[in-house]
This record gives C-alpha cells, structure tokens and sequence, in this order.
C-alpha cells in the first residue's frame, strides 16, 4: 500500500511538473525572473569573490558602503516566510496604481542610468517589485508583502550626507561611553574628544568603530526576529525602537574590548570582535522580546487572522489570457529598461581641472609656508573625501592661523564634505563652547567653536561656503543633482580658521581679531573660485 501511495504521487508531481512546463504561464513567468535577475545582478553582487567578502564585512561595519547581497538573501527569505499567501496575486489587482508605480519605477531606473547613479537605479528595485504585487495583488498583495519590498532598501548605503552629520557626534558619544565602561571596570582611563587616553597608549574611535553600521545590521536583525516570532503593535515597536540604543551599548562594549586587546590591529581578530559585540546585542533584545511576551502575552489574535484571510483569493478573479498578458507587460518593461540602460546618454561630467588649486590660492594670499603641504590623517578625517584640500599657516601680529579650505567633490555618490567634524584641527580636541556666529558683519555664518587638547586651547570657525540646508543636500545627493543639467554653478568650499588661545580674555579677543583679519584678506580671493563648467553633452 505505501509502495502504491509512494508511486502515484510520484506520477502526480510528474503530471503537474509537465502541466507547467506546456504552460506558457510558466515560461513568461521565468522570462520575468530571468530578466530582472539580469537587469539589477551588477547591483546586488561583486564582480570578484573578493569584493564579496569584502561586502560581507561592509554588512557589519563600513557605514558608508551597502551590502546588497546579504539584504536580497533575508529579503527573499521575507518573502518565501509569505509563500503559502501567494494566492492573494490572483486576485483583481489594481492596473491603474501598477503602472503609475511601474512608470515612475522606470523613470528612476533611466535617470539613475543618465546620470550614473548606481544606487539610484538600485533603489527602483522595490517601485519594481511594488508594482507588481500592486498588478497582480492590488492593495491586499501590497499588505502582504510590504515588509520584504522595504526591507530591500538595506540594499542601499546610508545616505553620505545624513552620516557626515552624525557620524562624528556619535564617534564622541561612543569615545565617552567606552571611557565610563574601562573607568568603572578599574582600567584607568581619560577621554579626549574621540580619544581614549591610558598609560603608555591611546586609542582613537575611527568612524568605523562608531556603530552606526551596527545601528543598521542591529535594525535589520530586529526585524527578521519581529517576523519570525510575528510580532505586532507596541511588542515590535518597543523592539526597533531599541535596536538603536543596545547597538550602541553593544558596540561600546566592541570598543572597550578592542581598547584591552593587546592583538586587536589584527584585522580578522578586530573584525572577530565587531561580529561577538553585534550577536551579543541580538541577544540583548531576544531577551527583551522575551520579557515582553511574558509580560505583555501575544496580541490580539484578530490582528493574525486578518492578516491569514489576505491568502483566500479565488483563483477564479483572473483568467490565464489576462494572466500571460500582465506577464507579458512586465517583459516588455523590464526590456524597455535594459535599453534605457545601454542606450540612455550619459550626462557628461566636468572634465575640466581647476584653474588654481587651493595650496596655490592660499600661498597666493598669504605667502609660502615652509611647512605645507600638511600630512592629511585619513583616520581622522574618515569618510570626508576632497576634490582638493589644503591647510596653510599665516602669522599674524606673531601667533599662526592656521586655515583650512576643502574643495568638495559633489560626483562622488558615498561622500559629503558635510560633516562637524570640520571645526576640529585634528583628533584629541574636545569641545569647551560652541556657538554660531557671523564670522564678519555680512559674512557667513560660522560654527565658532572653543576646543581643548590638554593645555592647549584653540578658537576655531567654520562653515561650508555653498551649501543648502541638511534637506536640500540630501535631495540633492540623493537625486544626483549634481551629475545632471542641474550641477551646481560652483564647487561646495569647507573652511576652517583656528588659532592657538591664551588663557586670559585678552589673549581670547587677539585670538578672535587675528581669525577676522585672516578672513579679511581671504574673502575676495573665494569669489567665483572652483566654479563648474560642465560639458552637457
């Protein structure tokens, strides 16, 4: 009898293998698949084996860099977690809301092309995917499968401009609380700004020890354990709502463990310890979810049995003509937008060089300095990428001012010059008063910041000369603007002045006087300095 159930339902998977594979369904289907596989591949995957262990360690800690193909892999495990409501895509859909979305969907995809933008044309990936659960599911696919579409932007970096404008605060934050934690364990210890100070060594928190790619993993991880335990309402608001904060305890714990580490330059063992720090964290709020279940129970069982009834779509709503003809609308799509890809002009970038870099400017304006140029230290300055840089000292009634002028390069996609950390000289500083003021009557607004290192004091301002507000930079960053016809008329400049401070009001006034002067005689050389020409072709 079993050798006879065993052998019929053989015979019955054969059947229906070979039911499908005369289904023209079944080929359109895979045709879809096949091209939006070959159409978003160079987004999600590496082109070398290296670059994908490389991206794994990007997944965990460079906040500047995406992931793709660790995010596509949990994103696809979202959706196969949704497999047995599949049926909820045989429904009546919405068409009119599919090809708005679609659309649009293409016209990110072809302005991501024109304009280079890679993780422009990333991001169309979930308008793709939306429209077509929209087509084939309408809103109730939508309510389905929400969560692995969105989940899909983890793919995506973090935007530079949102993390040059956070990521040196937090490296402070994480400086003080890594302090506290080697203090309070009796390992002494005196914070510095973003250095961490013990007998005979120190320690700087570089931008990749300051947790905000633990942040994200930490998020992403909190969500899929949301999933897998079907979390709702306040339970799994209460939980990504913490994520953020047990990343951050976590990731100070990393550093404290790395501070100790005698071995810790080495980089498996540096990396060994990010990754024990993050599970350490996920266990955190495992054991949160657990004392909430315990103290809260599961929530309204409605709430799940709603979400089951989304799966009870007749199959009889769409007949298989209109099914092929949906399939073979998305084919047509998917190979309008390769073309758009290989056919699309590429906006052409400025290929002209500056007509004076910024040493020469400032040598210019204030006379050779036997020291320039200056060793840049890229562990300080981090993810601040230039199209030019320079520092420059001036005496001034005999005490130096040192100055500062960064040219920014607004074609590169993971980088912005937009960063606090542009009012520090150097690592080590910690601040003592902090104030925006004009730097000059009519002049810019300046961050004039009062930094100490030890017993040195030094009054510093600083601004960034051409730049919008924080939302107007992450549109444009974020849209490319600036690889486009609308490029802005002239490279972003950062400035800093700084100068060593006496202890005495006094020597603060000769301090704040020798700054203005200095930018006195530098405000007239800046005009219409580091303009754009782009060749718009």
């Amino acid at each position: 009898m079993a050798e006879e159930a065993t052998t019929e339902a053989t015979a019955e998977a054969r059947r229906i293998l070979l039911s499908r594979l005369r289904s023209p369904t079944f080929w359109l289907a895979g045709l879809v698949l096949t091209l939006a596989a070959a159409l978003y591949f160079p987004f999600f995957f590496p082109d070398s084996p290296q670059s994908l262990g490389g991206q794994s360690e990007q997944f965990f800690f460079q906040a500047n860099e995406a992931a793709g193909a660790p995010v596509l892999i949990l994103s696809l495990w979202l959706f196969y977690r949704r497999s047995h409501r599949r049926d909820v895509l045989k429904g009546p859909g919405s068409p009119i809301l599919a090809t708005i979305m679609l659309v649009v969907t293409a016209g990110v995809f072809g302005w991501g092309a024109h304009t280079t933008a890679a993780d422009i044309q990333l991001v169309s990936v979930i308008g793709l995917v939306a429209g077509i659960v929209l087509l084939f599911g309408g809103a109730r696919g939508l309510h389905v499968y929400w969560l692995p579409i969105l989940f899909l932007g983890f793919a995506l970096p973090i935007s530079p401009v949102l993390l040059a404008a956070t990521v040196y605060p937090i490296q402070l934050a994480t400086a003080e609380y890594a302090g506290l934690i080697l203090n309070g364990i009796g390992a002494a210890s005196f914070v510095q700004g973003d250095q961490i100070l013990r007998a005979g060594d120190s320690f700087m928190v570089i931008e990749t020890c300051s947790g905000i790619r633990t942040i994200v993993t930490l998020i992403m991880l909190t969500i899929l354990l949301i999933d897998l335990f079907e979390r709702r309402g306040w339970h799994a608001a209460i939980l990504i709502g913490l994520a953020p904060i047990v990343a951050f305890l976590a990731n100070g714990m990393r550093v404290v463990t790395l501070v100790l580490n005698p071995h810790s330059n080495i980089h498996s063992i540096h990396n060994l310890q990010g990754i024990v720090m993050l599970l350490l964290g996920l266990v955190m709020l495992v054991l949160l979810d657990g004392f909430l279940e315990r103290h809260w129970g599961r929530e309204d069982p409605r709430l799940t049995t709603a979400q089951g009834d989304n799966g009870t779509i007749s199959r009889a709503r769409r007949g298989p003509i209109r099914y092929r003809t949906l399939l073979v609308g998305i084919v047509l799509l998917l190979v309008a937008m390769g073309a758009l890809d290989r056919q699309l002009p590429r906006w052409s970038l400025p290929s002209g060089e500056l007509t004076e870099k910024p040493g020469d400017l400032l040598a210019r304006t204030f006379g050779e300095d036997p020291g320039a140029p200056y060793a840049i230290d890229y562990n300080f300055i981090g993810s601040v990428h230039y199209l030019e840089q320079a520092r420059h000292r001036v005496e001034i009634d005999g005490a130096v001012v040192e100055i500062h002028l960064g040219i920014a390069n607004e074609q590169l996609r993971g980088y912005s010059i937009l960063t606090k950390r542009l009012a520090w000289p150097g690592t080590g500083f910690a601040s003592a008063d902090e104030r925006f003021e004009e730097i000059a009557a009519g002049g810019p607004m300046a961050r004039r910041m009062w930094l100490q290192r030890g017993a040195r004091s030094v009054l510093s301002y600083s601004w960034i000369e051409g730049s919008g507000s924080l939302p107007v930079e992450w549109f444009r960053k974020a849209a490319a603007l600036d690889r486009s016809a609308f490029v802005r008329p002239a490279h972003m400049l950062a400035i800093r002045l700084s100068t060593n401070l006496g202890s005495d009001a006094a020597a603060a006034a000769a301090g704040e006087d020798r700054i203005r002067r200095a930018w006195a005689r530098l405000a007239p050389e800046l005009i219409g300095y580091a303009a754009i020409t782009p060749d718009a072709t």
